[in-house]
C-alpha cells in the first residue's frame, strides 16, 4: 500500500525531487556590520557634492552607514539613500538613534536636490525583540514610524527586521500593511533575505504594501567559510548545480515562490568583501583567517598583487604569499556589472549597495551605475526563465533551480505525469520591439532533460503544437515554427502531461526573431582598444597594448578568447543572434570592457 501511495502521488503531483547536496544559511551583514561598528562617537559623514545629471532607468537603492567617515556620493547616481540606522527596541521605541537625522543632514539634503527619495533605516536583529515589536508592540512601533517621516526630512522607512521567526511571518505582513495605512503617500520597503529558510517571509503579500523588497543577496562566504571564495558570486561555488550557493539560484528561489515580485524586487550587492589565510594559492582552499575590507582595500590589493579573474563565479580575486598564502575575493565593475545586467534583463526594479562608501573616491563603480541604469535596456530577443514575462505554474515546490548548463546559467526542472490536467506549467510571454510583425520562435533545451513535451503557441485566436524530443537536444536551439503573427498577442505554453510519469521536463529560454530585418553591429571606442563592424556581421577589436581580450554573453560567459600583441587587430565572427555581449580586455597594468549591443 505504501508503494502504491508514492506511485500516485509521482502521477498527479510532480515526481522528480531535488537533489541539493547542502543548503547554506547565510548570516546577517547588516547585523555583523553594526555590531563591528557600534560606537558611542558619532563621525561626521562629509560629502563631496556631485553636480551630474544623469536619469536612471531602474531603482539604484543604496545604504548610507552612520560609521561612514566620509563618502564621495554621486546623488543623480542614487535613486533611494537609505540612512543606516536607527534601532527600534521590543517595545516599539527607538532606543539608538546613531546622530540621526543629524548625522546625514547633507546627505539627505543633497540626495534630495537631485531629485531622490531619502528612507530612514529601522533595525531589530533579535527574533524574539521582533515578535514583540509585531505584537505587543505594534501600535507603538506605528507611532514612531509615522513620527520618523512627519519630524524629519525623510521620505520613507525602510524596515530591517532580520532574524524573524517563522511564526511571525503573518504578523509581519499586517504589520507592514500597518505602516502602509499608516504612511499612504510614503516609501515603504523591508530588508528580505538571500534565501528564507525559516518561511518568515511571504514576499507576494509583503510586496502589496511596500515600495520595494531589498534582497540582501551578499554574504555567500565570510568569517564563517571554510574555503576562501566570492562574498556574491553569480554562478557556481556549491558542490552540485542546485546547491544555494550564489545569485543565480537566490533570484531563480524568488522566481519560483513569488513571480509576481519582479517589480519590487531590489536585488542588494556587496561593496566589500573578504581576505583569508589560506592552506595554498587555488580556489576553494581552506582557510584559518578572515578579515574583511572595503572595496576600495582590495582593489588596493589586487593591483599590488595582480587582479585575477574566477571564472566558475565570475568574479575577481588575488593570492599572494607573505608568511602563507591569502586570497582575496571582492566585486568590481566587471563582476558587478553583469549582476546589474542579469537584475535589469530580468526586468526587476533594480539594484542595490551595501554599503555607499566603501568605495571611497575610487570612480569606477559610479561609472559602472551609469553604464548599466544610463539609459533603457536593450532588447536581447529572448524570454529567459528569469524575466518578468516569464511564469511558473503549479505548486512552487515541484520546480527546482538549477545553475548550470542554462542559456544564462539557470534553469528549472519538474517531473512528467502520465494523465490528467498539466499539474505544473510554465508560460513565457515576450516584450517584442514591433507587437504588429510576425516572429520565428527557438526553445533552448539545456542540460539533463528527459521527456518528449509539447510546446503549445498561441496567436491571436489560433494555437499550435511543436513536439520537441528534449533528451536528444541538450545543450540546442530548437525550432519552434513559424513566423507567428503578433498582432493578437504571443505565448507559449508548456506543461507536465506527456503521459509518461517520473521523467524530468526542463525549462528555460525562448528566441524570437522578427521574420525581417537588418544587423547592425554600431561602433565604440575605449582608450584601450576600439571596435568596428567590419567586415559585415563581425566585429574587428584592435588595441595598441598587448593583453588578453574576451567576448562574453550576457551571462558572464566566455564566448571566446584571445592574447592580443601590440598593434594587433582582431576579428571575431561570432554569427550571434542580436543582444548584449562585452568585451573584456586585460593589460598588463590596467583593465577595461565596453558592452556592445548587437541589434535586429
Amino acid at each position: 500500500m505504501f508503494n502504491s501511495i508514492l506511485f500516485l502521488l509521482s502521477i498527479f503531483a510532480g515526481p522528480i525531487t531535488s537533489s541539493i547536496e547542502e543548503v547554506i544559511h547565510y548570516p546577517s551583514v547588516h547585523q555583523l556590520a553594526v555590531e563591528e561598528n557600534q560606537r558611542d562617537l558619532i563621525h561626521e559623514v562629509m560629502i563631496t557634492e556631485n553636480s551630474g545629471d544623469s536619469e536612471l532607468y531602474g531603482t539604484v537603492f543604496g545604504f548610507l552607514p552612520y560609521w561612514v567617515n566620509q563618502a564621495w556620493l554621486q546623488y543623480d547616481l542614487i535613486s533611494v539613500l537609505a540612512v543606516f540606522s536607527v534601532d527600534m527596541g521590543a517595545g516599539g521605541t527607538i532606543t539608538n538613534s546613531h546622530g540621526f537625522p543629524a548625522t546625514f543632514a547633507t546627505a539627505m539634503d543633497q540626495a534630495h536636490d537631485s531629485g531622490g527619495t531619502v528612507v530612514v533605516t529601522v533595525t531589530n536583529f533579535s527574533g524574539s525583540a521582533i515578535h514583540s515589536i509585531l505584537t505587543t508592540g505594534r501600535s507603538t512601533a506605528i507611532a514612531t514610524m509615522v513620527d520618523l517621516v512627519n519630524s524629519t526630512v525623510v521620505d520613507g522607512v525602510c524596515i530591517d527586521f532580520e532574524n524573524v521567526q517563522a511564526a511571525d511571518a503573518e504578523s509581519l505582513v499586517t504589520f507592514m500593511d500597518d505602516i502602509r495605512t499608516a504612511l499612504p503617500d510614503a516609501h515603504i520597503s523591508i530588508c528580505t533575505p538571500v534565501v528564507d529558510w525559516s518561511g518568515a517571509f511571504n514576499y507576494s503579500e509583503l510586496s502589496l504594501s511596500c515600495d520595494a523588497l531589498m534582497m540582501m543577496c551578499y554574504a555567500f562566504s565570510g568569517s564563517w567559510s571554510t574555503v576562501a571564495g566570492p562574498n556574491a558570486p553569480l554562478v557556481g561555488w556549491g558542490s552540485s548545480p542546485e546547491s544555494s550557493s550564489n545569485m543565480a539560484w537566490a533570484l531563480c528561489d524568488y522566481v519560483r515562490y513569488a513571480p509576481e515580485v519582479h517589480e519590487k524586487l531590489v536585488v542588494g550587492l556587496p561593496y566589500y568583501g573578504h581576505e583569508w589565510e589560506t592552506a595554498s594559492s587555488s580556489p576553494h582552499s581552506t582557510v584559518s583567517g578572515c578579515s574583511t575590507y572595503f572595496y576600495t582595500a582590495l582593489a588596493s590589493r589586487a593591483s599590488t598583487y595582480g587582479r585575477l579573474w574566477n571564472e566558475e563565479s565570475l568574479t575577481p580575486w588575488y593570492s599572494y604569499n607573505s608568511g602563507g598564502w591569502h586570497q582575496g575575493w571582492y566585486d568590481d565593475d566587471e563582476s558587478l556589472g553583469l549582476k546589474y545586467d542579469m537584475v535589469a534583463m530580468a526586468g526587476m526594479q533594480g539594484i542595490g549597495i551595501w554599503a555607499l562608501g566603501y568605495d571611497g573616491d575610487l570612480p569606477e563603480l559610479w561609472e559602472q551605475l551609469e553604464t548599466s541604469f544610463g539609459a533603457p535596456f536593450p532588447n536581447d530577443m529572448i524570454t529567459d526563465n528569469l524575466e518578468d514575462c516569464f511564469l511558473l505554474g503549479g505548486p512552487s515546490e515541484h520546480w527546482h533551480p538549477y545553475t548550470e548548463g542554462g542559456q544564462y546559467h539557470t534553469f528549472f526542472y519538474t517531473g512528467s505525469i502520465s494523465s490528467g490536467p498539466d499539474v505544473n506549467w510554465a508560460q513565457w510571454n515576450f516584450h517584442l520591439p514591433d507587437s504588429s510583425a510576425s516572429y520565428f520562435l527557438e526553445s533552448y533545451i539545456p542540460p539533463t532533460g528527459a521527456a518528449t513535451v509539447t510546446y503549445s503557441i498561441s496567436y491571436g485566436t489560433s494555437e499550435d503544437s511543436v513536439i520537441v524530443d528534449q533528451s536528444v537536444s541538450s545543450g540546442q536551439w530548437v525550432s519552434l515554427g513559424g513566423p507567428y503573427d503578433s498582432s493578437g498577442g504571443l505565448e507559449v505554453t508548456i506543461g507536465d502531461n506527456t503521459g509518461t510519469p517520473g521523467q524530468r521536463i526542463v525549462i528555460d529560454a525562448i528566441r524570437f526573431t522578427q521574420c525581417t530585418g537588418v544587423v547592425d553591429y554600431g561602433e565604440q571606442s575605449l582608450p584601450q582598444f576600439s571596435v568596428s563592424a567590419s567586415p559585415a556581421a563581425s566585429f574587428t577589436i584592435s588595441s595598441p597594448y598587448g593583453g588578453c581580450l574576451r567576448i562574453l554573453d550576457i551571462s558572464g560567459r566566455t564566448l571566446t578568447e584571445n592574447n592580443l600583441q601590440p598593434g594587433d587587430s582582431w576579428t571575431w565572427n561570432g554569427n550571434a543572434p542580436a543582444g548584449v555581449y562585452f568585451i573584456s580586455f586585460q593589460g598588463d597594468c590596467n583593465f577595461s570592457s565596453s558592452r556592445i549591443i548587437l541589434l535586429k
